[in-house]
């Protein structure tokens, strides 16, 4: 049996907003994921925006503004990330010649 859909409160709709700018601010990609599943759950049970009334629908764009935000957040990161794994993969040669010149080992290759 389906859920009724419903037209969210905008009290709701502002706290998912905020915990998405909190812990996109914070970097804290664990919560941001939380929050990102809790609005999808969420949002599954809501009834088109065309039935909401005036304030829903600005705190729907609020709401919306601060997934996009997020979404630039993480893709901001992965690009960061991409380029650390980049240079890492790059100064490998180097890194495994100065631990052969200090008689390290590769720990791939200890016995």
């Amino acid at each position: 049996m389906d859920k009724a859909l419903s037209v969210p409160s905008c009290l709701q709709l502002q706290l998912l907003g905020k915990e998405l700018q909190l812990a996109g601010r914070a970097g804290d990609w664990l919560r941001l994921g939380r929050a990102d599943a809790e609005l999808v759950r969420l949002a599954a049970h809501w009834a088109p925006p065309e039935q909401w009334g005036v304030d829903e629908r600005s705190a729907l764009q609020a709401l919306k503004q601060a997934h996009a935000q997020a979404s630039q957040n993480c893709a901001a990161m992965l690009t960061l990330l991409d380029e650390t794994l980049i240079q890492m993969r790059e100064g490998r040669s180097r890194w495994l010649a100065y631990a052969e010149s200090h008689g390290w080992q590769d720990e791939g290759s200890a016995t």
